[in-house]
This record gives C-alpha cells, structure tokens and sequence, in this order.
C-alpha cells in the first residue's frame, strides 16, 4: 500500500491527499467483503439495500418457499435470516451472506 502516487511528465508531480491510499483492486474488494462479515442488518436495510418495497420483498422473498428454505436459520443451517418467532417480531439478516446471496440469486428473485 502506499499514500501516494507520483508521475513525472515534464516536471508535473501528482499527490494524492493524505485522506486517499491506493490499494490493489481484489485487495480492496477483500476488505470490502470483511466489513460486513459477523455484522446484522434490519429488515429496513435490506429492503433499502436492494431498492423495494417492503410488500415486494416480504411477498417475492421472505414468503417464498423455496427462498425461505435457503435462508431461513431454522430451515437450512447455511441460512442466514433469523425469521421473528412472532407477527411483529424483528428479522435479522447476517450482512455478509445476505449480500452475497441478493448478487447470486439476483435473477431468479426478480423473475418470480
């Protein structure tokens, strides 16, 4: 990593401000991913995430059977959504996975 760029044309020199680092892109990309591993996201966040309504994505997502069996936690061990144990109770979505899971399935969800 280095905090700053220099190129010779002529006698021009560009720095970059302190505030900016270059980083290789996949290294980059790798930080990225870790930022939001072990983090939680809300049904608000997902929703604003993906930019839909809330009865689009409850109806097209959290209600699909076949969806819910992927990603509900007590359904599938390698899901990532802790559905509420009642009406009104709060959703808790693994920020990580769900992301990962939104770019994967991006197709078969908007098809539905």
């Amino acid at each position: 990593m280095t905090d700053k760029i220099l190129i010779k044309i002529d006698n021009l020199e560009v720095m970059l401000p302190e505030s900016h680092i270059i980083v290789k892109k996949d290294e980059y990309l790798d930080l990225k991913n870790k930022a939001s591993k072990g983090k939680y996201m809300s049904l608000s966040e997902v929703i604003e995430m993906i930019s839909v309504s809330r009865p689009w994505f409850l109806e097209h997502v959290l209600y699909q059977p076949n969806i819910r069996s992927k990603i509900d936690i007590d359904k599938n061990k390698d899901g990532f959504v802790k559905y509420p144990n009642n009406q009104g109770g709060r959703y808790y979505f693994l920020a990580s996975k769900t992301k990962q899971f939104f770019e994967e399935n991006f197709a078969e969800i908007f098809s539905l």
